[in-house]
């Protein structure tokens, strides 16, 4: 038996080292196509599972609780973390920066930043992940949630009016974004510290109920200032992602099928192209079992070689894909390429090289020795004759109709070769446009967007900051169904009144309303005061009341593209088109899934809503506003708060956010604003 056997791995090693080439390009080819599948396993795994993978990596706080220092005893909320099922970091002691700003290159007042004494980014809840620069080693120094940008640096100055300027030594980040910054627990006491903070992880925790159930018995007779969960912020990290599913799913998809396929057609081409050496080894007086056992043997040895490398590269590949993603949605690092899933895909690619090898080595075994020497040469019989016939018989050279002849007598690897380029041509596109869908998704919230066109997705960033137990809901123009757009803004808001009080019968009622959004939501807040219901808020970011030029008062110049003065007069229908067009370009990426037809529907929404906000006369509201000015303007005119005065009986607090009218609905810039309107909501009681 060992005779046989040695004879095999002889011929076997001798076929590896004659063709080299051959070799050389199976290796190759296993190599890549072993990455290219556990790069696809990867992104299904990524898709699945990307931000529990770092929520559980990074032991993620399953509820933040924020507690008044003045209230809350530090020894009592330190006792919190001894409850039954409970594990916690804390009690960390909290301060906000007001209006904090880097020294150099930050316009605007500033922001209000929430900041914590913490000694070490580790711990048992909430291992922070430093993006750049290090942690703080004492006082004077800072490190800021997420990553350097523009201003933002490692060797910046933070400043906040009345407190010592802090230096920016690194970046960091928290899974459920804990804090917008943390200092040496040395330096918190200079700047004023009001409140403590504990993170907190339970033994149940599956939902939003459970989670506000086991916080409530952890700090039982403790006064809570505020909550957030963990569940809010994975299901505004899923509304994100679920963009990229679909993409990940085929791409994924398409990795592992062209792999197969590469596969299949270079190995089992080797084989067949060696028909004449089978035929060779069997005048020899080999058997079949020793022919097939060989021509594995020489498909498998550099097979394992590329697997092997394929595998470490895959690996790499999919570490940096799943990181990149992370970073793209300001999680710490996740996912990436596990050990189960290179043992998966490495066996894979194993098996299917052995029966792509397999197949043709075990019908050229059977074959006798004459028949296999000119298989390579002579075509069988009756595959493709008459197409060959008919191409003999044409003036193209004879290269040329042989050539063509060839696909017709081979099919199956005619087949397969067309498969393996279809396949590439079509996964080569799609992986550049998912790597560009990442990015956009990723920066979507920073883009610019279009006011005025009715849709409710720019509040979605709001989600991420409003705490569980105050239930958003966006409402959207009527007529993006293709049905008739409102008549007039008392009719809109009727009509979103109606809707209101679909979801809540009853007031208290919580309004907010962005650009044209916040002539109707004032409107809906007069007519629900009239229906005898109470307002307990009306926030209004950047919408203004019309003027005329012959009224009382000058029409200051405004940020939104309605309120300007009428354009002359062209034809409607191309003044929809360019409308849509400006919309496409300028927000693209958040508008990449409507068709035209749709979009024009959403121009003209736009159009119909200006000309609403022209002919309409507010109201009078009897109650108290909170309205957010944009600081920048391209003009350097800024619209007058006071045009609200006659329409509000009551105070208007006005609040500016350092950016322009379209980038108020930035996530950054909405988690200042839903502090100012926190504080408004607190100060009114």
């Amino acid at each position: 038996m060992a005779r046989p056997l040695n004879a095999v791995w002889a011929a076997a090693r001798a076929g590896v080292r004659r063709r080299r080439l051959q070799t050389a390009s199976i290796g190759v080819v296993v190599a890549l196509s072993t990455a290219t599948l556990l790069f696809g396993f990867g992104l299904l795994a990524a898709s699945d599972s990307l931000f529990d993978d770092a929520f559980a990596r990074a032991r993620g706080a399953q509820a933040t609780a924020a507690f008044d220092a003045a209230e809350a005893p530090p020894a009592r909320v330190a006792a919190t973390a001894r409850a039954a099922g409970v594990t916690a970091a804390g009690p960390f002691r909290t301060a906000v920066l007001r209006q904090a700003r880097v020294s150099a290159g930050m316009p605007g007042p500033g922001q209000d930043l929430l900041v914590a004494g913490r000694a070490d980014p580790g711990g048992p809840v909430d291992r922070l992940t430093i993006t750049s620069g290090r942690w703080v080693r004492g006082p004077g120094e800072i490190v800021l949630h997420g990553r350097p940008d523009g201003p933002l640096r490692v060797g910046g100055t933070l400043s906040s009016p009345g407190l010592p300027e802090l230096t920016i030594v690194g970046f960091a980040i928290s899974v459920t974004g804990t804090a917008d910054g943390w200092v040496a627990p040395a330096q918190i006491g200079a700047l004023r510290p009001d409140g403590l903070q504990m993170l907190y992880r339970f033994a149940r925790a599956g939902d939003s109920p459970q989670v506000q159930r086991s916080l409530a018995e952890a700090t039982a007779g403790l006064p809570v200032a505020g909550n957030t969960s963990y569940v809010t912020v994975r299901q505004a990290f899923q509304e994100r992602f679920n963009q990229l599913i679909p993409f990940i799913t085929v791409f994924g998809a398409l990795a592992m099928a062209v792999s197969a396929v590469i596969i299949g057609t270079v190995v089992s081409g080797a084989v067949v192209a060696g028909f004449r050496h089978i035929g060779v080894l069997k005048a020899l007086g080999f058997t079949p079992a020793q022919v097939t056992a060989v021509y594995v043997a020489m498909v498998m040895t550099p097979a394992l070689a590329g697997c092997a490398a394929g595998v470490a590269a895959g690996h790499l590949l999919t570490d940096a894909m799943a990181g990149g993603i992370a970073r793209g949605f300001e999680l710490p690092s996740a996912g990436g390429a596990t050990l189960l899933l290179d043992a998966a895909a490495g066996g894979c690619v194993v098996v299917l090289v052995a029966l792509a090898a397999l197949g043709p080595a075990l019908r050229a075994g059977r074959l006798p020795a004459v028949q296999a020497i000119s298989a390579g040469a002579v075509s069988r019989r009756g595959r493709g004759r008459g197409p060959q016939r008919w191409l003999a018989r044409t003036r193209l050279p004879a290269t040329v109709a042989l050539g063509l002849g060839l696909p017709v007598a081979r099919p199956a690897r005619t087949a397969l070769t067309l498969a393996a380029l279809c396949l590439g041509v079509t996964a080569a596109p799609l992986g550049l446009g998912l790597h560009q869908t990442v990015s956009k998704i990723a920066t979507a919230d920073a883009e610019g967007r279009t006011p005025g066109a009715g849709l409710a997705w720019c509040y979605r960033p709001l989600a991420r900051f409003v705490p569980d137990d105050l239930p958003l809901y966006g409402l959207q123009a009527a007529g993006l169904d293709g049905g008739a757009p409102a008549a007039s803004v008392r009719e809109m808001a009727a009509d979103y009144v109606e809707q209101i009080r679909a979801v809540q019968p009853t007031g208290p009622y919580h309004l907010l309303g962005f650009s044209f959004g916040g002539v109707p939501v004032h409107e809906i807040a007069v007519q629900l005061q009239a229906a005898g219901e109470t307002v307990a808020a009306l926030v209004v970011m950047d919408a203004y009341p019309f003027v005329d030029r012959d009224g009382a008062q000058p029409p200051a110049p405004l940020p939104e593209p309605g309120d300007h003065p009428a354009p002359v007069e062209t034809d409607p229908e191309t003044d929809l088109r360019r409308t849509a067009e400006r919309f496409r370009a300028e927000v693209g990426e958040v508008l990449g899934g409507i068709s035209d037809e749709e979009l024009m529907l959403v121009a003209k929404i736009f159009h119909n809503n200006t000309a609403l906000r022209r002919r309409h006369r507010p109201g009078v509201f009897d109650g108290d506003m909170l309205l957010f000015t944009a600081g920048e303007h391209a003009d350097g005119n800024a619209p007058d708060p006071g045009r609200w005065e006659p329409y509000v009986r009551g105070e208007i607090t006005v609040v500016g956010l350092p950016c322009r009218h379209t980038d108020m609905v930035r996530s950054d810039m909405l988690r200042a604003a839903w502090q100012a309107i926190a504080e408004w909501l607190e100060s009114r009681g």
